[in-house]
């Protein structure tokens, strides 16, 4: 299983490439609810992956709409010349369009919680997808049954918040208009919301595609990690909202993490940044019983 990290912070990049990182994931204003990255940044980020031997993924995660056809076509020429190693999307007009432009790229599916079984899995990888990105509420056997039925040509989120939903719908903004509050929410990483039967906080992010909102807990798939890494072709570190230094942690844990150490340095990562709550995520407990238990 190699390792690719999203890039939201653009001066994490050049330490990357002494972590043991394969590549990159990133994005750019357009098409994307979480990445803002301009156009000429990316093509400085395009340009120092080369540097630094890292691969170049680009994400698409928005859906689309019949008038933004033609903005999309525009940006795929641009990204032509970009020369990423894939594009992660979530809508199949991405992939008819990559197609109709013979665009020379790894096409990988990532459609948040839609991709849960081996039937999907197996119909996207027959239609010209190169791999899927599976759901982040799958539990372990869920996952290896899947992995194995379409010979491992999955990605999977192995570190980071969980996303636990997204709206077009700006909730912040429209609270702060009620509330008659003169502030905007637009790309701040800051926003945090708390629920009356909670005791923690959950992040959100709010761009002009509408809002997501990410779990209170940050998945760490130490444990988990040897098992996951013969079944899985790419495991994906997810930055957003978090720290520069737990980041680099992690990857450095990750580099030397193995069956035997696994526990040891899932306890310092804890002790380290005990402000934080890891958490296996949904890999042990289904969503159900976790929805009723909370």
């Amino acid at each position: 299983m190699e390792t690719l990290v999203t890039l939201s912070n653009y001066s994490y990049l050049k330490k990357l490439r002494d972590y043991g990182v394969s590549g990159i994931i990133t994005g750019s204003r357009y098409f994307s609810s979480r990445y803002f990255y301009d156009l000429e940044t990316l093509k400085k980020i395009a340009l120092e992956c080369i540097i630094y031997g890292l691969d170049l993924y680009i994400s698409i995660d928005t859906f689309l709409e019949e008038k933004d056809r033609a903005l999309l076509e525009e940006y795929l020429e641009f990204l032509r010349f970009l020369r990423p190693k894939g594009i992660y999307f979530s809508d199949f007009g991405v992939l008819h369009l990559l197609k109709k432009l013979h665009f020379e790229a790894e096409y990988i599916y990532a459609p948040d919680t839609l991709m849960t079984n081996s039937l999907d899995a197996e119909f996207c990888l027959r239609r010209g997808m190169d791999r899927v990105v599976l759901a982040r509420e799958l539990t372990i056997p869920e996952i290896k049954a899947i992995a194995q039925r379409v010979d491992h040509k999955v990605d999977l989120y192995i570190f980071g918040y969980l996303k636990m939903a997204k709206s077009k719908r700006h909730y912040l903004n429209n609270y702060f208009k009620e509330i008659g509050l003169d502030k905007e929410a637009k790309d701040d990483l800051y926003f945090r919301l708390k629920e009356y039967n909670r005791e923690g906080y959950l992040p959100i992010l709010e761009t002009k595609y509408g809002s997501e909102i990410y779990s209170e807990g940050i998945l760490a798939a130490y444990l988990e990690y040897e098992s996951l890494s013969k079944i899985i072709t790419k495991g994906i570190v997810d930055d957003l909202f978090l720290k520069e230094e737990v980041l680099f942690t992690v990857l450095k844990d990750l580099k030397r993490l193995n069956g035997d150490n696994a526990g040891l340095l899932l306890n310092n990562l804890k002790l380290r940044f005990s402000d934080l709550k890891f958490d296996d995520g949904y890999f042990h407990q289904k969503t159900a019983i976790k929805k009723e238990d909370a």
